[in-house]
């Protein structure tokens, strides 16, 4: 019979064991949910290892039968860790191991059986994101955008394919026979030009970052700034065109006041300043939005942290600033890129392809067009890895830079 006796009451001790487990895992479960709840995901780790902390002991504090040290590590073990990804992942763990007193054990020397397990709990939140927005207003960027533009305006202007706004040289007959400047009989033939697509599709851009950031449950910001020339005497030097916001709309609202460079004539901004052309100052541009950017943090939702920054770059490539040699510099300076992703914010670009076949003058085949072979590798290397997009003539850059834009968010990582 004492050999029943004992095995039933090792039964019933191992029972209640197996009730303590069950209530401890429980408990270790309610924990790590806690740590990872939508509430917690916006403090610390600390604090959410504090949480969950809390949250164990709570319901171990009541279990009779149960010993655990709480303060002892190897005892009970809570980790909450956020890692890197394509959004911000924050993990937690919880592991314990305790005892349970025996009714019957303690006779043939088993006082106790152990209770242990492990509970875990995965969430995962996009990060943050402010987005500086830099347009190129540049004359070059008055370029029809479709084949049948290019050719309705190289017709009306007797061989030139830019949209010149320079109102007292280079004149043609509008589409009603009055004599205007290039930039004017485009607007009469409703020629759709780079500029005014490149504004449509910034337009589409805060739409689709909306419509993103509300699936997402993050908070986007964005400022829009357009340069061309970096003398502020010159009519289209850089322009604050919408500082940075949550309200997207606005930003959409501004693209809309954004204008290609207007001359008194050519080579002359106004009647008063000349600046021989050098109308694209890209150095100026991002020399300017690099001071203005602020350090980025690494986009999670925790007290003190800050967005990521991404700046985009909407440009025909095409530098035109300081002319060594009297001639165009005609690449980015990449180095000034490597400045501001060296303080982890992200470069992307959409490059409106600088056509060869726009360089119809004389001066252009002579200064120009030797170096146009440079302009898309320095672009390149000025983006950050993947985030560079280009398109040509009838390309839809609408879609272009909406797919450039998921793809930086997609490429977005935590930087600790």
């Amino acid at each position: 019979m004492m050999p029943l006796t004992f095995a039933t009451g090792m039964a019933i001790d191992y029972s209640s064991a197996m009730r303590i487990e069950t209530r401890l895992s429980a408990a270790a479960d309610a924990a790590v949910l806690a740590a990872t709840s939508q509430q917690m995901m916006s403090q610390s780790t600390s604090d959410a290892q504090a949480r969950a902390r809390e949250v164990f002991a709570v319901t171990a504090g009541t279990i009779p039968g149960l010993t655990i040290n709480l303060a002892d590590s190897s005892q009970l073990n809570i980790v909450v860790s956020d890692t890197a990804g394509s959004v911000n992942v924050r993990t937690a763990t919880v592991t314990f191991a305790g005892t349970s007193a025996n009714a019957f054990g303690g006779v043939l020397g088993l006082s106790t059986l152990p209770v242990n397990g492990v509970a875990g709990s995965t969430a995962k939140t996009a990060p943050n994101i402010d987005f500086y927005i830099m347009l190129d207003t540049s004359g070059s960027m008055a370029l029809p955008t479709t084949t049948a533009g290019l050719k309705q305006l190289t017709n009306q202007t007797g061989g030139c394919a830019f949209a010149c706004h320079s109102t007292n040289d280079a004149t043609a007959k509008d589409k009603s026979g009055k004599w205007t400047d290039y930039y004017g009989v485009a607007r009469s033939y409703g020629i759709p030009l780079r500029v005014d697509e490149a504004k449509l599709a910034i337009q589409n851009m805060m739409q689709v970052a909306t419509s993103t950031s509300a699936s997402n449950n993050a908070a986007y910001r964005a400022a829009l700034y357009s340069f061309a020339a970096s003398d502020a005497r010159a009519n289209n030097s850089w322009r604050s065109l919408a500082a940075l916001t949550s309200k997207l709309s606005s930003v959409s609202d501004a693209s809309k006041n954004a204008e290609t460079s207007l001359y008194y004539n050519n080579g002359c901004p106004t009647q008063t300043y000349c600046n021989n052309d050098q109308d694209t100052a890209t150095s100026d541009a991002i020399t300017r939005i690099n001071a203005i950017m602020p350090s980025p943090g690494n986009g999670t939702k925790m007290q003190g942290d800050s967005p990521q920054g991404m700046l985009f770059l909407i440009t025909d490539g095409m530098r035109d600033e300081y002319r060594p040699g009297g001639k165009p510099e005609a690449q980015i300076d990449a180095n000034l890129c490597a400045i501001i992703k060296n303080r982890n914010i992200k470069i992307a670009i959409l490059y409106t392809e600088y056509l060869k076949e726009s360089l119809s003058d004389q001066w252009s085949k002579d200064n120009v067009l030797p170096n146009l072979y440079k302009v898309e590798p320095a672009l390149t290397n000025c983006a950050s890895p993947g985030l560079f997009y280009k398109v040509s003539t009838d390309d839809d850059i609408s879609a272009a830079l909406n797919n450039l834009l998921l793809k930086a968010i997609a490429s977005s990582r935590l930087t600790q």
